[in-house]
This record gives C-alpha cells, sequence and structure tokens, in this order.
C-alpha cells in the first residue's frame, strides 16, 4: 500500500490543514528524535482533513519574518535562526578564504591565496622565506656538528659527509650518528670525567663523615640528657591547633620517672568533638579541674632551675604563652577594677597598657625556663631527608596515646633509645 501521500500532524498545519473530528490516523511512523528517544508519530491523510482557518495579515507577517533571513533578506520554507543556510555556507566559504590569505605567524593578511608552497606553512612571503633561511642555517649548522668533534673549542673534522650518510642508513645502528672525538679532546674528556668522578666521591665521603659526627653528637646530646634526673619533660592537650587555643592536659614528667604534675584543666571554652577525638578529654571530664591559673604555681615551681625538654617545642611554648598572656591580663583586670573602686577612675588607654604588660610578663615567664626542643634532634638522627622541604621530615612521637604524661614517657623513652644508638647506623 502506497503510504507517500500520508502526512503528520506538523506537516498537515504547513499545508493549513487538521484532523477532522473523529478522523483516525492511517498509519504510524517509528523515528528517533534527539533528547526524547524513539517515538511513534501517527499518520493522516490529507484529503480527509479538513482545511484551517486562513491566517489573518498580522499572524502571516509575523510567519514571514520568522522565515525570513535577516542576512540576506530572502523567505525561506522554515524558520530561520541566526542565518539560513546558503548564508552560512558563504560566510563559512568567506572565512576560509581569509584564513588562506593570512600568515599564521605574522597574522598578515596576503591580497592573493599562498602559494602551494606556502600554503603547507600558512605563512605569507617574509615569513616563508625566513622559515626556509632558518631551515636551511639549522640543517647547515647540524651537518657541521655531525662531522666535527664535539670536545670544547675544537673545530677538528673527524667524519666526513659519506660516512655519515653510510652509518645514518644502516638500519642495524639504532642510535644513528654520533659525533666522533679527536684523541686530544678525547683525553681531556676522560681526564675530566674522572676528576669530577673523583670530586663526587669525596664530596660524598665527607658528607658520610659529617654525618656519622652529627649522630655522634645527637647521641652524646640524648646520653648526657638520660643521664641526668633533674631534667624534666613538658607536654599538654590542647582544645585544638590555632593560635588561640587552650590548654585542656598538661603534665611535667621527670628523666629519673618522677611524675612532677600531672592535671586536666579547665580551659573555660568547650573542647570541639574533634579534639576530643584525638586525645579523648571531654568537657566533663575537664569540669571541676583547676584553671591554669591555680597550676601555674606549681608549674613554676617545678620547672625552676631545671631543663624542660619538649616534643615540638613551639607549639607547646605557643600555648604556654597564649596561657600566661591571658593569667597577668586577668589579673591586670582585677588590680584595674580595684583601683576604680579605690579611686573612682581609671584611664581610657588602661586595656592598650594592661596587654602590653601582660605580654610582657610572659615574655619573661617562658624566658626564665630552659626549654629545649627534641623532635627537631630526634627527626635529625632518624635520617628521613625530604627533598621537598630540603631538611630532615618531622617524626610523629610514637608510643604516646595523646595524653600528656603518656607523651611525656614516650619522649622519655624515645631519648633512652637515642642514647643506645638503636638503629642508628641505619639513619
Amino acid at each position: 500500500m502506497d503510504q507517500q501521500h500520508l502526512r503528520t500532524m506538523t506537516e498537515l498545519k504547513s499545508l493549513r490543514l487538521k484532523p477532522v473530528p473523529g478522523q483516525e490516523p492511517v498509519a504510524f511512523v517509528r523515528v528517533y528524535r534527539r533528547g526524547h528517544g524513539w517515538g511513534n508519530f501517527p499518520l493522516y491523510d490529507p484529503a480527509a482533513a479538513a482545511k484551517m482557518r486562513p491566517l489573518s495579515a498580522k499572524q502571516q507577517a509575523a510567519k514571514t519574518a520568522r522565515r525570513t533571513c535577516p542576512q540576506c533578506g530572502n523567505v525561506r520554507d522554515h524558520v530561520v535562526y541566526g542565518k539560513c543556510g546558503p548564508c552560512q555556507v558563504q560566510e563559512q566559504q568567506e572565512r576560509q578564504a581569509l584564513q588562506a590569505r593570512t600568515c599564521w605567524k605574522c597574522h598578515r593578511v596576503s591580497l592573493a591565496p599562498f602559494r602551494i608552497g606556502q600554503q603547507e606553512q600558512h605563512r605569507c612571503t617574509p615569513c616563508w622565506v625566513l622559515w626556509r633561511l632558518q631551515r636551511q642555517f639549522e640543517a647547515e649548522r647540524l651537518a657541521v656538528w655531525r662531522r666535527t668533534c664535539p670536545g670544547r673549542d675544537c673545530n677538528v673534522v673527524t667524519a666526513t659527509d659519506e660516512e655519515i650518510a653510510a652509518v645514518r642508513a644502516d638500519p642495524t645502528h639504532r642510535v644513528g650518528w654520533v659525533p666522533r672525538w679527536c684523541p686530544p679532546c678525547a683525553e681531556r674528556d676522560a681526564r675530566e670525567r674522572a676528576e669530577r668522578q673523583r670530586e663526587h666521591e669525596e664530596a660524598q665521603r665527607q658528607a658520610e663523615e659529617h654525618r656519622r659526627r652529627r649522630i655522634a653528637e645527637l647521641v652524646d646530646w640524648a646520653q648526657t640528657l638520660v643521664a641526668d634526673p633533674t631534667v624534666v619533660i613538658l607536654d599538654s592537650e590542647t582544645t585544638g591547633l590555632e593560635d588561640d587555643a587552650r590548654i585542656v592536659d598538661l603534665a611535667v614528667y621527670s628523666m629519673g620517672r618522677d611524675v612532677l604534675l600531672d592535671t586536666l584543666i579547665d580551659p573555660g571554652v568547650p573542647i570541639p568533638a574533634e579534639s576530643t577525638d584525638i586525645h579523648g578529654i571531654t568537657n566533663q571530664m575537664t569540669t571541676g579541674a583547676p584553671s591554669f591559673t591555680e597550676v601555674l604555681p606549681r608549674l613554676t615551681e617545678v620547672l625552676e632551675g631545671r631543663r624542660c625538654l619538649i616534643y615540638n617545642k613551639s607549639f607547646d611554648v605557643g600555648r604556654l604563652r597564649h596561657e600566661l598572656t591571658l593569667h597577668y591580663l586577668d589579673r591586670a583586670a582585677r588590680e584595674a577594677a580595684e583601683e576604680t573602686v579605690r579611686v573612682g577612675a581609671v584611664p581610657v588607654d588602661v586595656r592598650e597598657r594592661a596587654v602590653a604588660e601582660a605580654v610582657k610578663q610572659a615574655a619573661a615567664w617562658l624566658a626564665a625556663v630552659k626549654f629545649e626542643d627534641v623532635m627537631l634532634p630526634y627527626s635529625e638522627w632518624f635520617g628521613d631527608w625530604s627533598d621537598y622541604w630540603g631538611n630532615y621530615a618531622w617524626q610523629p612521637l610514637y608510643g604516646g596515646d595523646h595524653r600528656a604524661l603518656s607523651d611525656c614517657r614516650a619522649v622519655v623513652d624515645l631519648l633512652k633509645g637515642m642514647a643506645r644508638q638503636v638503629d642508628a647506623d641505619a639513619a
């Protein structure tokens, strides 16, 4: 059955026809539409369809406007989006013609298309001539390099062009042609290579000797600390790693295995959950614990006149400085309040002067204690060099459980391992 005369609903509308009420489709066509997938579209007999009402003048004008190309002004059989097909083709041809006359090097547009030799390179005549001259110069330079001794400041010809061509044409020579050395340059190059090798070996030997001496110094340093029972180790746990983090656990442990201080501290602020996940100290555990101000006299007493070791000194000393500054600032505030009650007024800049004085007093307290870092010497002794940092990588403190007293004991065990030179040879 011939179905060429059947039309879809869209085709009927283009013919200004529509199905009459009750008209059934004669057949269905299965078509794939991008974005919609496969679908069955009904086909109608246009002979049985009814005519649609004629378009008004306004509708006809709008229809014509939608089908008019803004470039050429011609009316097409379909809606024109942007430009019609012939205008797009013409624009593409003009763009290709312009590209065929444009030099990619200097971007100059010639009046005529490039010649056959220039089209491959898309260069104008001056750029093409310069490119050919550069290629010729490079070929000549490469030919001179192949037949000349590669020695420094040497122009002796060591091969002919025929020899080079024969070697390059031989498929068994996969490396290709390598310039030949003249005897004097070959002898000098051998001497220089041997000298550089000796210098490298000497530098390596000196580095190994320096490493051995440095390890011996670190071992002596650790042995001195282990043998002195008055040396103490300090460690703290905090509410975080920020500059304003507060101390929640503080311990001082002597090299003689005496616990001089081990206490939780009420930081006065909530302990974040991520910090609790590390050291296990909760807000309930610090409730009722002494404040840093209450612990400070005992801390000052146990550190007085002693060498105090800290693993990662910069962090713990920074936390102590912050706590000391708050302590002295609080004391200055109380003194200012008492002065206000006594005289009835205080200077306006009392806050600034109190902060400056608190910082000064905290620095004086820290300066009176002999703090020494353990992490940096231990990392150097361990010997895990980092090319990224250009130094020895910092090593974590193994053996502790992120509680102050436990970490202090781990530092003692670490120093005793260094004193016995455990794994020193491997480092």
